[in-house]
């Protein structure tokens, strides 16, 4: 079977390491634990984050921790981005969870990324992560990443272009009632321009138990909640009316698919009204751009 082809020699990876985040801290997951051992290219297609405390109430724990991830000099992201961004929301019972096995039981999380396109490696390249958490008063958080894919078929030829993703987030501060992005925020940084997937939007309850709120809906009485309009980097209207995130972002999926494309240096603006004291808005760009190796 000719269509079979493509597949000889090809066999399923999953590369997986883990770390404790501390508050106010930043880790590094082994990166030996992340490199495949064998002198071949693989593709990664997903990456699947679990996170637990013993500290009860800590939970949405992918709200708390930002991640980074690089190929040497070629990065995914360029600022922290909280890991909860960067998947649509599968189930909330796997964000907010108990795991009742262990004595004492403790909270988890689990969040999965399915790359916009398989990332490719070389042999003997790393994807490396880095983790980092604010000084939320939390205890300790345990991470375990996992990277899934395949290993690359032999007859297969080395690429001269890859296709590598790229994520951006605008998180606001607590305490201000009106804020914007800038131009640093939810932007494309380089000189070619980057498929946008998809928007996030979150909205963390800062507060135990950190619940999701991505469920800020559009208010029934204009100015009396949460809402955002956002444009494009020529002042195109995006989102045209004060609409909640939650209307914006598909409470089901906290996602926004668009699907387009942004120009370099091209920006998104989002500016959010009426936003709680204990509330923070949290937005997330997901995309890919194409880079010679």
């Amino acid at each position: 079977m000719k269509t079979l082809d493509r597949f000889q020699g090809v066999s399923p990876v999953l590369l997986s390491s883990s770390c404790t985040v501390k508050a106010n801290n930043s880790a590094i997951p082994d990166s030996g634990q992340l490199s495949y051992p064998f002198r071949k290219a693989i593709v990664i297609e997903e990456i699947r984050w679990t996170m637990s405390s013993e500290l009860v109430g800590g939970k949405n724990l992918g709200a708390l921790v930002a991640t980074k991830l690089s190929i040497g000099q070629l990065y995914l992201m360029r600022d922290p981005m909280p890991v909860w961004l960067l998947g649509t929301m599968m189930d909330q019972s796997l964000e907010d969870a108990r795991d009742f096995s262990t004595a004492p039981a403790s909270d988890f999380g689990h969040y999965r990324w399915r790359l916009p396109e398989p990332l490719y490696l070389e042999a003997g390249q790393v994807l490396s992560s880095w983790f980092t958490r604010g000084d939320d008063g939390l205890g300790d958080i345990d991470v375990q990443v996992s990277y899934v894919g395949k290993t690359v078929a032999p007859s297969q030829p080395k690429p001269g272009l890859i296709a590598v993703p790229y994520a951006a987030p605008f998180v606001t501060t607590l305490g201000q009632v009106y804020q914007q992005s800038n131009e640093f925020n939810l932007f494309n940084p380089f000189d070619v321009p980057i498929r946008v997937q998809r928007l996030t939007g979150r909205v963390l309850k800062f507060a135990p138990p950190f619940v999701s709120a991505a469920m800020a809906l559009t208010p029934a009485v204009p100015g009396s909640g949460l809402t955002i309009l956002m444009n494009d980097s020529w002042g195109g209207k995006m989102v045209n009316n004060n609409t909640g995130p939650g209307d914006v972002f598909d409470v089901l999926r906290a996602a926004w698919t668009v699907d387009t494309i942004m120009p370099p240096k091209g920006v998104y603006e989002v500016r959010a009204w009426n936003i709680p004291a204990d509330l923070q808005l949290h937005v997330g760009l997901i995309g890919v751009r194409e880079e010679r190796i």
